[in-house]
């Protein structure tokens, strides 16, 4: 039996943001809130599950990020590092699937993959896995990056 553990960072890049204004009034002066958007996940290591031969597997748990913004923002993307074992052995990229609500299925991550169209405000993106494996990998725990991309709104 084989048990994969995914340990992961969250890095965000924030392209475009622009500030507002507002006019200055007599002795007082107004300031605007500062463009935002916000990325928290509900957890910080992903378990890949138990895994008895090698094939494509679901991933047991979920991922979920919480969004937030103040602003319209563009598309979230995802992208993933190579999985590593400490032992040398790896996971590629496109060996791993994403689906959410916005990809209509499962979607290699060979490239980055979209993960929520442009929008404004809070709001949750649930993003459920898939790894295959073969017999190289071996069980334990891969540490890999998923890195989230806020596209700059059109």
């Amino acid at each position: 039996m084989k048990r994969l553990v995914i340990t992961w960072a969250l890095a965000v890049i924030l392209f475009g943001l622009a500030s507002a204004t507002e006019a200055v009034q007599p002795a007082k002066q107004k300031q605007a809130a500062e463009p935002f958007v916000s990325i928290i996940t509900d957890r910080d290591k992903v378990n890949l599950g138990t895994i008895l031969f090698p094939g494509t597997y679901d991933v047991p748990a979920a991922l979920t990020l919480e969004v937030d913004s103040n602003y319209m923002h563009g598309p979230i993307t995802i992208s993933s590092t190579e999985l590593k074992h400490r032992k040398g052995a790896s996971i590629s990229p496109e060996h791993i699937s994403i689906k959410t609500p916005s990809t209509g299925g499962f979607i290699t991550m060979e490239k980055p993959v979209v993960i929520s169209k442009p929008t404004t405000g809070p709001h949750k993106i649930v993003l459920d896995l898939k790894v295959k494996t073969d017999f190289i990998n071996p069980a334990g725990e891969y540490t890999g990056t998923f890195t989230f991309t806020i596209i700059p709104p059109l």
